[in-house]
């Protein structure tokens, strides 16, 4: 075969951002998660673009089988290459050859606490986008795997420590709705370490965090790959996917009762404005309190292809007002939470329950 890494590749040859209007089809993988030397056993792409073209293409750079070659790394890594690129229809092999690797790495004294923190968010993204995109094969196996991450994700938590909401950096590149449930999940288990709640507890309100939005999964997939501001009717197919979640999540054994519940419940609002049974706050379970005070917070603060992400402050500067206009929150976890990205201890104790 004709390997592309045998061309001179040069810097105003290779797109390095991510693949945007590809998302359908392939997702990043980011090169420090490639291992050097071994096999790998799915094709690996690069986006390239040839001088004074104005459509960039997808070349194959890696078949199964191949090993993956020192100098190919180092040359990826001096055009300043951030990733490859997956079809997602090999998201299993990919998160099999991510795991296979994940155990010896976290071993590894030779590398850095956020090293380690990393990898295991690039593993747990890939398992996102395998469950979200996995159809009736789900397995309760899958959820099993997704607790073990999740475990990962909250050591790396407590070691990142006061640092714990720079993983929310670690990888914004990715396609959205999979981001979106990642970072939700580090920083509810940050929140949940602030509140000093036990390692069961917060391993399973990890959990609920990364499935929150699994009813996006059986939404059309142009809904979510339009670069507007939803319409009335675009938003009546949205308000469904709490409800749809739940639906595919609730003869899961392995998942928890609190768990379900802030699938189904993230976008309730205190003043019984929210969906999809327009719940009063006494109705809503606590978890999905959190749970829609995370959501709103991360949703806030994230890109979009119609606006910019709102800075921190300005984000819960709006969620107070909605909160003292409309008692869209509880004002008990809204406080706690304001504290924990302030970096204060006061309000976590009237918050934990």
């Amino acid at each position: 075969m004709s390997n592309l890494f045998e061309k001179q590749l040069r810097s105003s040859e290779v797109i390095a951002s991510v693949l945007s209007e590809e998302t359908g089809k392939y997702a990043p993988l980011p090169l420090e998660s490639i291992k050097v030397g071994q096999a790998v056993s799915f094709d690996l792409y690069l986006k390239t673009k040839v001088k004074g073209s104005t459509e960039a293409k997808i070349a194959r750079c890696c078949a199964p089988g191949d090993l993956f070659q020192k100098d190919w790394y180092e040359k990826l890594e001096k055009l300043k290459i951030p990733c490859l690129y997956f079809a997602l229809i090999d998201v299993s092999q990919v998160f099999a050859y991510l795991q296979s690797h994940l155990e010896a790495f976290l071993k590894d004294e030779n590398h850095s606490e956020v090293e380690k923190a990393q990898r295991v968010c690039d593993a747990t993204q890939v398992w996102i986008l395998n469950f979200f995109t996995a159809g009736k094969s789900r397995t309760g196996k899958q959820i099993t795997l997704a607790l073990s991450l999740v475990d990962g994700l909250l050591e790396a938590v407590k070691h990142v420590g006061g640092n714990s909401l720079l993983l929310l950096e670690i990888r914004k590149q990715n396609v959205y709705v999979y981001t979106h449930s990642l970072n939700c999940c580090l920083l509810g288990l940050a929140f949940a370490n602030y509140l000093g709640w036990p390692p069961d507890k917060a391993r399973n309100f990890g959990l609920g965090a990364l499935i929150h939005d699994i009813g996006y999964s059986r939404l059309p997939r142009d809904l979510l790959a339009k670069k507007k501001a939803p319409t009335e009717e675009d938003m009546a197919k949205i308000q469904r996917h709490p409800l749809e979640g739940f639906k595919m999540l609730q003869s899961f054994a392995h998942i928890p009762w609190e768990a379900l519940q802030m699938v189904l419940r993230h976008h309730e609002n205190g003043d019984g404005s929210g969906y999809p049974e327009g719940l009063k706050l006494s109705a809503i379970p606590p978890w999905s309190r959190i749970m829609r005070i995370i959501d709103s917070y991360e949703e806030l603060t994230a890109e979009r292809p119609w606006r910019a992400p709102m800075p921190p402050n300005e984000a819960l500067w709006t969620m107070r007002q909605q909160w003292e206009e409309k008692k869209i929150y509880d004002h008990h976890y809204l406080l706690a939470f304001i504290s924990f990205l302030a970096g204060r201890p006061g309000a976590a104790k009237s918050a934990r329950r």
